[in-house]
């Protein structure tokens, strides 16, 4: 199931991934991605919705309390493995499918869901523009006719000129080294981590997505065949600036569309 960008697999797979991002992945923060989801997709209860890639399912978990109908999907058994223990721990009511898959290939029939998420800057991990576009093709043909997919990542615009080429941080417990640079024309950001446990154990990993201005995603979200309904620049649903922190893209698949299979 692997491709070229083996980055993913073994960053995403890692404990050192949660405590990294443990301040930016708390409840409130979720809270608040998923009251921006609700009000601009207008999500009904009963109506699938798909959360890809749904990492350790704090959005799919959160929704599925709220009693809507979740299927999340990710590459990382690590991170699925987290989620399912919190679904058996949580005892929901209507726990949410969880299953290992490629974003590029996932794993669903055509026309299944009527929303899709992805969120926490989870969109430009292929290691081409057509990857990137593979993946918003599947949001469109795993989408009913008439059916939301929205995309959530950081501003280009705003990150790099507030990027620190070195950053340095102490998260749950361990010491936290980031050399960033910008490359591919200011495309994409290579991110070099290392990590220093209490026992002085150093470990290393590499974050290299594709980076997008809010237009750029309409762009490539239009020719995997989504109508853009709208482009929000922050959780607060406030439009999109050059200036905006994110870039966050709805995208509608069109009742006639080449994903649509009329049955005659």
């Amino acid at each position: 199931m692997k491709t070229k960008n083996d980055w993913c697999f073994r960053f995403f797979n890692s404990p050192d991934y949660l405590d990294i991002y443990r301040d930016m992945t708390g409840p409130s923060r979720t809270h608040q991605e998923l009251r921006m989801c609700d009000e601009v997709l207008k999500w009904r209860e009963g109506e699938p919705i798909l959360d890809a890639p749904c990492g350790a399912g704090r959005h799919s978990l959160d929704l599925a309390q709220q009693g809507h109908l979740v299927y999340g999907v990710d590459i990382s058994n690590y991170l699925l493995g987290l989620a399912q223990k919190e679904s058996h721990r949580s005892a929901l009511q209507k726990p949410p499918h969880f299953t290992r898959g490629l974003m590029q290939a996932l794993p669903y029939k055509d026309g299944c869901f009527q929303y899709a998420i992805c969120l926490f800057s989870s969109f430009g991990y292929g290691e081409n523009e057509k990857e990137n576009l593979a993946v918003l093709e599947e949001f469109a043909r795993v989408l009913t006719p008439g059916g939301k997919a929205l995309i959530d990542v950081m501003n280009r615009h705003y990150l790099i000129p507030r990027l620190n080429k070195v950053y340095e941080s102490v998260q749950s417990g361990l010491n936290v080294r980031e050399e960033r640079t910008i490359t591919d024309n200011e495309r994409r950001l290579h991110n070099s981590i290392t990590v220093c446990d209490k026992q002085g154990n150093k470990r290393r990993y590499l974050y290299n997505p594709w980076l997008f201005n809010g237009f750029e995603l309409s762009w490539l979200a239009a020719r995997a065949g989504l109508k853009v309904e709208a482009i929000y620049g922050n959780f607060r649903a406030e439009s999109y600036t050059p200036q905006s922190e994110r870039a966050i893209v709805v995208g509608v698949k069109p009742v006639e569309s080449r994903f649509h299979r009329s049955v005659a």
